[in-house]
C-alpha cells in the first residue's frame, strides 16, 4: 500500500475534480496517475522512433501536416 500525503490546497483541489467527474478523490487520483503513465509510454516510444533519422523526418511531416489541416479523422474502436 502507498500512502501519500497531499498539501491542503491540493486536497481540496482533488476533492472538487472528483466530484465533478463522479469519483472519489482515491479513483480520480489513480486515473490521473495512470493516464500519465499511460502518456509516459507514448512519449517513450515517441522518443525510441526520433533515433532513427528516417522516422524522425516521417513524424516532423505528420506533426507539418496536422498543423496544415491535413489529416482524416477516423474513429477509434476498441479492442
Amino acid at each position: 500500500m502507498l500512502t501519500i500525503d497531499f498539501s491542503d490546497e491540493l486536497q481540496r483541489k482533488i476533492a472538487n475534480f472528483a466530484i465533478q467527474v463522479g469519483q472519489t478523490p482515491e479513483q480520480a487520483v489513480l486515473e490521473i496517475i495512470e493516464e500519465r503513465m499511460d502518456h509516459q509510454s507514448a512519449y517513450n516510444e515517441t522518443a525510441y522512433l526520433m533515433q532513427s533519422e528516417k522516422n524522425k523526418e516521417r513524424l516532423d511531416q505528420a506533426i507539418r501536416d496536422i498543423r496544415d489541416g491535413i489529416f482524416e479523422e477516423k474513429e477509434l474502436k476498441n479492442g
